[in-house]
């Protein structure tokens, strides 16, 4: 099911984006957990070079993304002498540069992306472009274009039923309850493959309200589980910073 959730009912937002890549904009792209935001930039990075940094939320982590891609090896320069070579090398690469699941961005790094945005292109992906979340970055977001990745349509999540059905992942009698499911999804990709895959792992009665209880149950029981692994990670982030 994945090569099929993230590029139903994309098929304009991703012209726009090679639009923008093609006129060399600052792009910034803004969309709520779940909604696709990676998987389209990494299909569009398929035909349109970029270098992807998966996480901004300190100097060195921008670093050590980056470095990699380029195939540098660690030559015991400081953090600085690293930023200096960095910004100097992208400009020469002139492709440009994704900063993906960016909040909360610190000033340093916010100071760096600024001054990126001097030399090369710059793709911003995050949640919300508000001061708020997004951190110190929001004094640059002038300079940029804004696309926002919306939900999928009710005839979208049909159409992802569907396909999941053909392909005999889960049981036929579940397009009779594709509005269920999207209601449940709100138009979530991630959380709409999550339910098709429960539905493709255990065998719910689908025409009976205990089997939609029972679905609901264990949708609610992974997202418990997910914030938990979520909150742990972040405390073992701020224990390594």
């Amino acid at each position: 099911m994945n090569n099929s959730f993230g590029f139903v009912g994309r098929e304009t937002v991703l012209e726009k984006l090679g639009g923008y890549y093609s006129e060399r904009r600052h792009v910034l792209v803004v969309g709520s957990a779940g909604i696709g935001k990676t998987a389209l930039l990494r299909h569009l990075k398929q035909t349109c070079p970029m270098l992807f940094c998966e996480e901004a939320s300190g100097l060195q982590s921008i670093c050590d993304y980056l470095e990699r891609q380029l195939r540098w090896t660690d030559d015991e320069l400081d953090l600085i002498e690293r930023k200096n070579r960095l910004l100097a090398a992208l400009e020469r690469r002139r492709q440009p540069v994704i900063f993906d699941q960016v909040r909360a961005v610190p000033p340093r790094v916010a100071r760096f992306i600024g001054h990126l945005t001097d030399r090369i292109p710059v793709w911003i992906a995050g949640r919300s472009d508000s001061r708020k979340d997004i951190g110190h970055v929001w004094e640059h977001l002038y300079k940029f274009a804004r696309i926002e990745i919306p939900p999928l349509a009710k005839s979208e999540t049909s159409a992802l039923v569907e396909n999941a059905v053909a392909q005999g992942t889960i049981q036929p009698d579940a397009r009779r309850y594709t509005a269920q499911l999207h209601r449940i999804s709100r138009g979530v990709p991630r959380v709409l493959e999550e339910l098709l895959t429960e539905l493709a792992a255990r065998k719910y009665k689908m025409d009976t309200s205990f089997g939609w209880d029972l679905l609901k149950l264990d949708r609610h029981i992974r997202e418990l589980a997910q914030r938990r692994t979520d909150l742990s990670r972040a405390q073992t982030k701020n224990k390594t910073q």
